[in-house]
């Protein structure tokens, strides 16, 4: 049997387990009918990167009709419609000029699924990206360097994943414009202490994580978020601070804001520190608080003689 009688269902099988390098340097240009299959393939990601290394660019091309996922390293000027079936897209450090083109190519902007951007400046995109323009879009990650500027942000009701980097606090305009939201994630310079003179209620929010740099996390600010936006269906909460408190952290008064304010909790994941000297109960009667949420808790004497108190190996 010569391999040109295989099945096309059998080369499909094949290429499968092979990477579109591999496939374009062993298979591509043996005749038309191989070429065919190989640009019939689906749900196929690629990696670009910066380069000016002719068979890669000739590559990337040939293959563009099969990408679901692309993943663009650096500063590469890369046309989207050449891509038609993409729904994952992500910018590992995103340009100017690459940011105004993805705006301008609003074909894809219908069917993308996720996106995941990193720039020094996202005021470009953060106008856009919010908005029903992307009706397919479930998760967005947006991280920048400087500073996400304030704009308005508008309904976005497809999203249920956000994760934001930046150093304001964007947590209720998230929520306002995101009412089918099940997890966000955010990581900011410094969070508000301030109480909002309205509640925000959020239905459907199901997980929430929150990293700081500044101000150490403390159970007052934990009040005072869940104070501001009630979360019903929350089932996971995350903290983490990177800045040590001078505040001792009340496990009590903790437990008693998840009873009353978050009836539905299943998982408390913890990594904040307290400074040198700073007296916190003893590891066990934490525990004897929630025999789950506290159970997975730990302590550490870090060199600098803070304590760090955390979670690992929490399971559900």
């Amino acid at each position: 049997m010569q391999l040109e009688s295989l099945p096309n269902e059998i080369f499909i099988e094949i290429f499968d387990y092979l990477s579109l390098h591999d496939l374009y340097q062993a298979f591509k240009g043996l005749n038309q009918r191989i070429n065919n299959i190989l640009q019939s393939l689906n749900n196929r990601a690629i990696r670009i990167w910066s380069t000016n290394e002719k068979t890669e660019i000739d590559m990337n091309i040939f293959f563009s009709s099969t990408i679901i996922s692309l993943d663009i390293k650096n500063e590469y000027d890369i046309n989207l419609k050449q891509y038609p079936k993409i729904n994952s897209l992500t910018y590992t450090y995103a340009t100017e000029n690459q940011l105004q083109h993805f705006i301008q190519s609003t074909f894809c902007h219908k069917h993308l699924k996720y996106l995941n951007v990193t720039s020094d400046d996202l005021s470009l995109l953060v106008k856009y990206i919010f908005s029903h323009e992307f009706l397919s879009l479930n998760q967005c990650i947006l991280r920048n360097i400087d500073s996400l500027p304030k704009c308005p942000w508008r309904m976005n009701p497809s999203s249920d994943s956000i994760s934001v980097c930046s150093d304001e606090n964007f947590l209720l305009s998230i929520l306002k414009s995101c009412p089918n939201l099940k997890c966000l994630s955010l990581f900011i310079f410094e969070y508000s202490n301030t109480s909002l003179s309205s509640v925000i209620y959020h239905s459907h929010l199901k997980y929430l994580t929150i990293e700081m740099t500044q101000p150490g996390w403390t159970t007052q600010a934990i009040q005072i978020l869940f104070s501001s936006i009630q979360t019903p269906q929350l089932i996971s909460f995350r903290i983490v601070s990177y800045q040590a408190s001078l505040i001792p952290f009340d496990f009590i008064q903790l437990i008693n804001i998840f009873n009353e304010r978050l009836p539905n909790l299943k998982r408390f994941e913890c990594d904040i520190l307290l400074s040198r000297g700073v007296d916190t109960t003893d590891l066990k009667s934490i525990r004897e608080l929630h025999s789950f949420l506290f159970n997975h808790l730990k302590f550490e004497i870090q060199f600098n003689g803070m304590l760090r108190i955390y979670t690992s190996d929490f399971k559900d």
